[in-house]
């Protein structure tokens, strides 16, 4: 009997997961889900690292009209049950409180979809962050952070934005300064936002997290899919920092970018960079709920995948990116 010959992707593949650390801190590594924690071995199938299930205004005033659908909470619940379908197991809601994320609504979602819902929080943009943001320190927010991550049962720090000012945004550099030191007292990962395809910005979040003290292999550098301009050189250069790359805009049907997003994703797996790509759709609109004929939340599975697999990407390397990859990421030791 003849072996097929591995290709070099497949063998790139293979090194990758030889690369990944195999040791957790001490404790049970769990997940923490907004209903219960997990062990990671329960959830075996597609994980969903950036999403959201649940906008709108906020309690110091700002409103967003447009959000309102999403106050139908069985209509979420309904759609996020149909992604059972496709094999996701597991959605990261990224939401955060100046997003008008409701964490009542994530916990009812979860119970009636009987889907792992994780919780992200932090604060997303500095033009809606609340009125005492700008008065406290970067240890105050990380406080504030902290009381909210427990009460709500986050499961990540994020999504964490900057916007696209090279220099950072001083208020947006101290909300970050803060998620960095909640990671370092809990262990929660981090996962950002960066504006506007800005490569200098997605550097920069890397540089002030890695400054602070965070081990960059509990990061996700998000929205990476927006960099135009050589979109494999930044992506590359932060995933062999040991950083993620969240490829997390992948998925929506009417994007004009997509098989140019596939290219960049087949450079990174020919570098060998595989246990370092996350990739997710950053759900946020009514027209791709599967009730108004859409692709359903899911759409990274089941429309960004096959792409893949028409360029050859292996069922072996889709596993490490769907499933290991973010459990790696969402895998923590509680401490205490």
């Amino acid at each position: 009997m003849t072996m097929k010959p591995i290709t070099r992707r497949e063998a790139m593949t293979l090194l990758a997961a030889m690369a990944v650390p195999l040791q957790m801190p001490l404790g049970k590594p769990i997940i923490r889900t907004v209903l219960r924690d997990v062990g990671p071995e329960e959830i075996d199938g597609p994980i969903l690292i950036h999403e959201h299930l649940s906008l709108g205004g906020t309690t110091w005033g700002i409103e967003r009209p447009a959000t309102k659908w999403y106050d139908d909470v069985d209509l979420i619940a309904d759609e996020v049950a149909s992604c059972r379908a496709s094999g996701v197991r597991c959605i990261v809601d990224n939401g955060t409180s100046d997003l008008g994320r409701k964490i009542e609504s994530l916990r009812t979602i979860a119970a009636r979809s009987n889907m792992l819902i994780v919780a992200g929080g932090g604060l997303h943009g500095k033009s809606d962050y609340p009125p005492d943001a700008a008065r406290k320190s970067a240890d105050q927010l990380a406080d504030d952070f902290q009381q909210l991550a427990t009460v709500e049962r986050w499961g990540a720090i994020g999504e964490m934005g900057t916007g696209a000012d090279v220099p950072m945004d001083a208020a947006e550099h101290k909300a970050l300064v803060a998620a960095a030191k909640l990671q370092q007292r809990t262990g929660l990962p981090i996962i950002t936002h960066v504006s506007d395809g800005c490569s200098r910005c997605a550097l920069d979040q890397v540089d002030l997290f890695e400054s602070a003290g965070v081990d960059l292999g509990r990061v996700v550098i998000g929205h990476l899919n927006d960099i135009k301009e050589q979109p494999a050189a930044v992506p590359m250069a932060i995933a062999k920092r040991g950083a993620y790359v969240g490829f997390d805009h992948s998925g929506k049907p009417d994007d004009p970018r997509a098989d140019e997003y596939v290219k960049t994703l087949v450079t990174l797996l020919d570098a060998g960079l595989a246990n370092r790509i996350c990739l997710s759709s950053d759900f946020a609109s009514p027209k791709y709920l599967r009730k108004n004929g859409g692709p359903g939340i899911d759409m990274t599975v089941t429309n960004f995948v096959p792409r893949l697999k028409r360029a050859g990407v292996d069922d072996r390397t889709l596993r490490m990116i769907l499933v290991e990859n973010p459990r790696r990421v969402l895998t923590i030791a509680p401490r205490g």
